[in-house]
């Protein structure tokens, strides 16, 4: 059986046991399921409680084992010492997977350890994959399911999230909110016990919702399977290890149970199988939305518009510095833009169209660089200046991006001018447009860009010389 037939009554259930219902409002297995009903799942819910006939207006069950219908998912919410008993009763019922939110297991200590071992032993006699303990759940606001006890859903998008943090996992959820950054899947991973990254990364990477993979990781327990899932993966990883220093690492272990490991391993395994690494979920976003929307880039060159001559040298500094050129223009470029640019300006890169410019010279100077063979990446600057137009350059931006998919160059926009713009800025996220406030993330994004086109070129020649 592949990963993807595996993982399918997980994330693509059609009818979902939520095993310890409540009643109670302050209890998990209430939460639990009232987001089950209130995410708009649309295949049948089955609330289990023994001790209640009807819940919200549903029929209870007081074993999974009373119901008569077939059940693809398990969301298991009772007190870790219950769960294993619980399991069993999953197991004789046949059911096809299993979402374990309940905590106290390998993460407390070795008693817990013992219990979450038997609990997995019992469901792999079963062939029951088994997300958890200790997690979220699970969230797909391109499916309208929530089975996981935290209130929250995300926008649809093109991006998948895992995290081993059940709490950083909500907080991402709602960064992405306000940045506009549409998520596929949300997976809370926690303890890892059976289903984990590698399996993830196989099944992500042949979902159809699915162009990129964003990951927040304490610690990898198969590293070679891991390793041999990356390799495979045809889509982009962009990975936060936390846990990277002597303190960090001890946190894990009392956080999730992992074993942090040696960074400078996990450095260089990311290096093997191009993963990009991001040093915090700022960074991460940065990187997975620009490679979600906007193509590879075939090489290290990048061309610069600016209606501020300052901010058009700090991006520089940064593209530098982060191994990408700045490479001057071809005649026939210089020749163009000439036609177009007032006297005190010269046709070069960065190119400084000055403070006055409107939408068409920021669209003709934008259009221009990316016809540029020396080109390979366009980044459009607006400083908020008296002078600047910001309405007329986010309609250049989109004109650019819309005309010039042909030529499969990545469009970055760096907007500065803080909240005056903001309007203008979110139109462009709503957009999937990548904008970003400072020269810094603009680079960084810009790197992944570059990043990801050397990953295709490896998987291109591999490819090959595996058809020799």
């Amino acid at each position: 059986m592949s990963i993807v037939d595996e993982l399918r009554p997980i994330f693509k259930p059609e009818s979902i046991a939520v095993i310890g219902a409540s009643r109670s409002h302050l209890k998990i297995g209430y939460e639990t399921l009232l987001n089950t009903l209130v995410g708009g799942f649309r295949g049948k819910v089955y609330p289990v409680n023994p001790e209640a006939v009807e819940i919200m207006g549903l029929k209870a069950y007081p074993s999974v084992l009373a119901i008569k219908d077939e059940i693809d998912l398990a969301l298991i919410v009772v007190p870790a010492q219950y769960v294993a008993k619980v399991m069993r009763e999953c197991a004789q019922k046949k059911v096809k997977g299993a979402i374990i939110i309940s905590a106290g297991f390998g993460e407390i200590g070795p008693e817990g350890k013992r219990m979450e071992e038997e609990v997995i032993e019992i469901a792999r006699k079963a062939k029951i994959r088994v997300l958890g303990p200790n997690t979220m759940g699970y969230k797909s606001p391109v499916d309208n399911i929530d089975a996981s006890f935290v209130f929250g859903m995300a926008n649809p998008g093109r991006i998948a999230l895992v995290s081993q943090s059940g709490a950083l996992c909500i907080g991402m959820i709602h960064y992405a909110n306000a940045e506009r950054i549409g998520l596929s899947r949300i997976i809370s991973i926690g303890n890892k016990a059976d289903v984990d990254d590698a399996d993830l990364i196989e099944y992500l990477d042949q979902d159809d919702a699915t162009d990129v993979i964003a990951m927040y990781i304490e610690g990898i327990r198969d590293g070679r399977k891991f390793l041999e899932a990356a390799r495979k993966a045809k889509k982009p990883i962009v990975v936060v290890k936390a846990g990277r220093t002597k303190s960090g690492a001890e946190a894990t272990k009392t956080h999730t149970g992992s074993l942090s490991g040696s960074d400078e391993v996990y450095d260089s395994v990311f290096r093997q199988v191009r993963i990009q690494r991001a040093y915090d979920v700022e960074e991460m976003f940065d990187c997975a939305r620009a490679l979600a929307y906007q193509p590879p880039a075939r090489g290290k060159g990048v061309g610069i518009v600016t209606n501020g001559g300052g901010a058009g040298v700090i991006l520089s500094d940064w593209l530098e510095d982060m191994g990408l050129s700045v490479p001057d223009l071809s005649k026939k470029t210089k020749d163009d833009l000439a036609k177009i640019l007032p006297a005190i300006t010269l046709p070069r890169n960065p190119l400084d169209i000055i403070g006055d410019a409107g939408f068409f010279r920021y669209w003709a100077a934008g259009n221009a660089l990316l016809e540029d063979p020396n080109i390979d990446i366009l980044i459009l600057i607006c400083v908020h200046a008296g002078y600047a137009r910001p309405r007329e350059y986010a309609g250049a931006v989109l004109k650019l991006v819309a005309e010039k998919k042909h030529l499969n160059k990545p469009i970055i926009s760096c907007w500065v001018g803080g909240s005056e713009i903001e309007e203008v800025i979110q139109s462009l996220k709503e957009r999937n447009i990548p904008v970003y406030p400072s020269a810094q993330r603009a680079a960084r994004a810009a790197k992944a860009l570059y990043d990801e086109g050397r990953r295709m070129d490896l998987m291109q020649k591999r490819a090959k010389h595996a058809k020799r």
